[in-house]
C-alpha cells in the first residue's frame, strides 16, 4: 500500500472512532420524558441540537454541524438552551448523547428519561373487569381456584441428651 492509502485508512478509522452520538427524532408533547433513538453522527457533525417548538408542542433532536445552521444565533456558544423566545428554544452541546432537555429547556436528571417503547400504555376502561357484589354472592365453589399447600415442617426437640 502507498503512504497515501495508509494515511486515508488511519484518518477514516480516527473519524469513525471519534464520531459524535446524538439523540435523534421528534417528540410530540412538551411534557414528555420519552427518549429518542441514539444516532452515530457523520464525521462533519460536531454538535447535538434540540429545537423546542412551544407553539406546536414538539421537540426535535438531531446531529448538526456549524455549516448546517444558517442563522448566527443558532451557533453553539456553550452547552445548554440558548436563544429562547416565547414560541421556541434552541439547545446545543458537543459531547455524546447530550441533547435531552425538557420542554421548558431544563436538563433531565439521571434516570428521568424513558425509552419510548418501554412506556406502558394504560388499559382501556372497557378492558378492566371489576367484580361486583352480585358476582361475589353467586360465586360457586367450582369457580374457586384452590392452590395446594404443603404443611409446615414439624420441629424435633432441640435438646441434646448427654449420657
Amino acid at each position: 500500500m502507498t503512504k497515501r492509502t495508509v494515511f486515508l485508512l488511519i484518518l477514516t478509522a480516527i473519524s469513525a472512532i471519534s464520531a459524535l452520538r446524538c439523540y435523534e427524532g421528534t417528540i410530540k408533547g412538551l411534557e414528555s420524558n420519552a427518549q429518542t433513538p441514539k444516532k452515530e453522527c457523520g464525521g462533519i457533525s460536531n454538535y447535538c441540537i434540540q429545537r423546542i417548538d412551544k407553539k406546536n408542542g414538539e421537540m426535535r433532536r438531531e446531529c448538526s454541524s456549524w455549516s448546517d445552521e444558517h442563522s448566527m444565533e443558532e451557533k453553539c456558544p456553550m452547552a445548554g438552551c440558548h436563544f429562547q423566545t416565547k414560541d421556541s428554544s434552541f439547545c446545543c452541546c458537543q459531547f455524546d448523547e447530550c441533547n435531552e432537555w425538557k420542554g421548558d429547556g431544563t436538563e433531565f436528571k439521571v434516570g428521568e428519561t424513558v425509552v419510548q417503547k418501554a412506556v406502558p400504555s394504560a388499559p382501556k376502561l372497557s378492558d378492566v373487569v371489576m367484580p361486583t357484589a352480585a358476582s361475589r354472592k353467586n360465586k360457586n365453589d367450582d369457580d374457586t381456584v384452590r392452590i395446594p399447600t404443603t404443611p409446615a415442617p414439624t420441629r424435633k426437640s432441640s435438646l441434646v441428651e448427654l449420657p
